[in-house]
């Protein structure tokens, strides 16, 4: 507590040039600041949203080779269920 009321009063004994030369420097400080939380907030949402797809894609990929398996199960021929699902004959094979 002592040390920023000592700051404070530091400051205001600045002369009108060092106050100018201060505030702009607090200034760039606190721009430089809201350009840093703002990109960071950014990454982020992009990163949700990069996340987002690629479990969809995963959701999707799992779905095909899910379906694959029950066709192959109920005796489907490896052509129909690579057509179907789109899935290559030897992925249909490892199944």
């Amino acid at each position: 507590m002592f040390t920023r009321l000592f700051e404070q009063a530091e400051i205001a004994r600045f002369t009108p040039d060092k106050s100018r030369i201060y505030e702009e420097s607090l200034k760039h400080y606190r721009d430089l600041r809201n350009v840093i939380s703002s990109t960071e907030r950014r990454g982020r949402e992009e990163g949700r949203e990069e996340g987002r797809q690629e479990g969809l894609a995963e959701g999707k990929e799992q779905e095909k080779l899910e379906n694959a398996r029950k066709m192959k199960v109920k005796g489907y021929p490896a052509d129909d269920i690579a057509e179907i699902t789109g899935l290559s004959p030897e992925e249909i094979k490892k199944l």
